[in-house]
């Protein structure tokens, strides 16, 4: 077996089909065919079930291609880490990013870094906070950023720590928002379960919802246009002007803010090139334009 046999049976595993599998490594699903079964001959094992409707790996095939993700895994480590010992800084960072820090102060830093560094790539992976918090975990990626406060083993630095406030064009008070209309918005469960439960101890009736959109930036359009309010994080309509704005308190007057982070692990500083990064985002004002 050799580095595209590796490749094949990861890429069968994650999309599930090898159609999808051949589209996704540029190869035709008869070459992936033959490739597979030269494997079945020298491992002496069935890898896939053929059936009318396609084929579907067996009990041996899912183990070898859960060792196929491993490999490839480790491969990628091992020739990043051999890259981080040349001067000047090479290779490619994965990260993995929250959707707000993708839109909002990624491209700014990736420029900065990138002036740097200019032999420097990115993978770069975005989503909901607890999407690129599984990532970490399953160490697809060398750093993430997320937003809210996660149960993260290894290390982490606090990039900045922003309020929630209710948002709306027109001036709203607090005594009358269950009866004005609201633009509830997709979002990750933490800042969701933030507001309602700040919401539950300070109010017994529901929120008149008039309408529910995909993300924060449809949310930010609607509020532009008068539509209704919303309760979000502040930098995410700090820059809408004639915006009213009121930050959340707590019932003991402490107000309610979101935390964002930076995680990594230790071991990961074998590799320059995230040590290098982690110390560079460690110089950066979250507070301030980047």
């Amino acid at each position: 077996m050799n580095q595209k046999d590796w490749q094949i049976l990861s890429m069968i595993k994650k999309e599930g089909n090898i159609s999808k599998a051949a589209k996704k490594l540029f190869m035709t699903q008869p070459a992936i065919t033959v490739r597979i079964k030269k494997m079945e001959k020298e491992l002496n094992v069935n890898i896939v079930y053929r059936m009318n409707r396609g084929v579907q790996l067996t009990p041996q095939g899912e183990y070898l291609a859960e060792q196929a993700i491993d490999y490839l895994k480790e491969f990628e480590e091992v020739k990043g880490f051999l890259h981080s010992m040349k001067e000047p800084l090479v290779g490619t960072l994965k990260l993995g990013v929250s959707n707000f820090m993708t839109r909002y102060k990624l491209p700014e830093i990736l420029q900065q870094f990138k002036e740097k560094n200019p032999l420097v790539n990115f993978n770069v992976t975005s989503g909901f906070s607890r999407e690129i918090f599984n990532m970490m975990q399953d160490q697809d990626v060398h750093i993430s950023f997320v937003r809210g406060d996660y149960a993260w083993q290894d290390q982490q630095h606090l990039l900045f720590e922003e309020p929630i406030c209710v948002a709306s064009m027109n001036k709203v008070d607090l005594e009358s928002l269950p009866d004005t209309p609201r633009i509830e918005y997709k979002t990750d469960y933490k800042l969701k379960e933030l507001i309602d439960t700040w919401w539950m101890e300070n109010y017994t009736q529901a929120p008149n919802i008039s309408m529910v959109v995909g993300q924060t930036d449809i949310c930010r359009e609607m509020l532009k246009q008068g539509l209704g309010y919303a309760i979000l994080p502040k930098l995410v309509v700090n820059d809408i002007p004639g915006l009213y704005k009121i930050d959340l308190k707590s019932k003991n007057d402490h107000p309610i803010t979101r935390s964002s982070w930076m995680l990594y692990k230790e071991r990961s500083f074998e590799l320059n090139i995230v040590k290098a990064f982690v110390d560079f985002i460690k110089t950066i004002d979250f507070q301030e334009p980047i």
